[in-house]
């Protein structure tokens, strides 16, 4: 059996109430039929990851027997991540387990506001019928009226979901999309956590490596000192860059074993457990072709969950249809917008990664010559240090870069995902 991280597709009508023709014309808005599909289909991009594969609507992402080991072996690799979550997240287990217990639970309403929210969407549904059928005899609004009863059918579809989880019917589309949102939203964190954890891991091994370098340079010190070559004073000024690197370390300590212990608990290890923590892996650039904030934003605002939120507001409570079409259109214009700056941040960071990459290459070749230097016996220890420090330096760069260009990469899929904070869904 396949690997699969991406096991669920969670369908669910956007039953966000369609307005009038003349409102919606007034919004400037396109009537959107959402059909939602929960995946996790961006965790393999640029990690190296297996292909994803979709089946049916589960609470729970199936693995094969090799994965499931893999996530016991006390290693914790990136691409594991989303399965780590599933599995050992206290949070999304106690989620899970209300899912369970009952599946239409997390729409947070009783079984009177359930039935009375369908019944009020039938109504909007009835009455856009009626006004879809105002339209059906001319041609010049033909793409109006199949955009209406679109609408119409999935109010009528949401409706019905409703309605049967409020009368007890086997029915979790509701709190399969809470799983899958809490899923996603705790993976993000997960990954951004990981690869914070390797920035702060290079910087420690920098202060360690200055901490040995201040020490050689007062043992230096001292002895100069002792051969009349060094005023107390001088020895003195070393001694405090020496202190200041050995307080730089225990606080690049602190910060690292504080980021480790927050990763890694949030996966299921116990508070002080010590896995191997691996490399995040070099972002895939080919996944960038792909990219195109045009053709994106479609699916962008499609999926987005506070959007979302806000079509399946009543629009009683949202201040009325047009203050409703108008907040839909605000939030749609915020996701264009940003899923274009996020596409532009990506372009940036790649070239910042590209140029990376070149120097990475010269720093390799300095620190291999340092090294057959040093074997043989050509370098001081001072200056093999220095020459240590200098890679060091070059190499965090590099991974910042690296890092840097993930993120990016991850935040636009992310986006196409729902996962864009567009602010609040209140209507305002």
């Amino acid at each position: 059996m396949l690997l699969r991280f991406c096991d669920e597709i969670v369908m669910l009508i956007d039953g966000g109430k369609p307005m009038r023709q003349n409102q919606w014309k007034k919004a400037g808005l396109t009537v959107l039929s959402a059909v939602f599909m929960g995946s996790l289909s961006l965790a393999a991009a640029g990690t190296g990851i297996p292909a994803l594969a979709a089946t049916k609507d589960v609470a729970v992402t199936e693995y094969d027997e090799a994965a499931l080991e893999k996530f016991k072996d006390n290693t914790l690799e990136y691409w594991e991540l989303p399965g780590l979550i599933e599995r050992y997240n206290t949070d999304y287990q106690n989620q899970l387990q209300k899912y369970y217990y009952n599946p239409g639970g997390s729409t947070g309403l009783t079984k009177d506001q359930m039935s009375a929210l369908a019944a009020d969407l039938r109504a909007e549904a009835d009455e856009l019928e009626n006004d879809a059928d105002d339209l059906k005899n001319d041609s010049s609004t033909r793409s109006e009226y199949k955009e209406y009863r679109t609408n119409m059918h999935a109010l009528r579809a949401y409706a019905q979901q409703l309605e049967d989880t409020a009368n007890g019917k086997k029915n979790g589309g509701s709190a399969l999309r809470g799983l899958r949102i809490a899923r996603n939203e705790k993976t993000k964190t997960a990954r951004e956590a990981m690869r914070t954890y390797e920035t702060l891991k290079d910087q420690y091994d920098i202060a360690v490596l200055n901490q040995e370098i201040a020490k050689q340079n007062y043992e230096a010190a001292l002895k100069k000192k002792d051969l009349g070559m060094m005023s107390t004073e001088d020895v003195l000024t070393v001694e405090d860059a020496l202190n200041s690197a050995n307080g730089s370390a225990l606080q690049a300590a602190s910060s690292l074993n504080s980021q480790k212990q927050t990763l890694i608990t949030m996966l299921g290890w116990e508070y002080n457990a010590d896995p191997e923590i691996t490399k995040v892996p070099e972002p895939d650039l080919t996944v960038i072709d792909s990219f195109d904030p045009k053709k994106d934003e479609a699916k962008a605002i499609e999926m987005n969950y506070t959007l979302y939120d806000t079509r399946m507001a009543k629009a009683s409570s949202s201040g009325g249809a047009v203050k409703k079409a108008r907040n839909i259109k605000d939030q749609e214009d915020s996701i264009r917008s940003s899923l274009d700056l996020m596409y532009q941040d990506v372009k940036q960071k790649q070239k910042a990664y590209e140029a990376s990459e070149t120097l990475y290459g010269a720093a390799k070749a300095d620190k291999a010559a340092a090294d057959r230097k040093n074997a043989l016996g050509m370098m001081s220890r001072q200056e093999y240090l220095q020459a240590e420090s200098a890679w060091l330096s070059s190499e965090a760069s590099h991974t910042a870069a690296k890092l840097d260009l993930t993120g990016a990469i991850e935040n636009y899929q992310w986006a196409l995902e729902g996962l864009l904070d567009i602010g609040s869904s209140s209507q305002s």
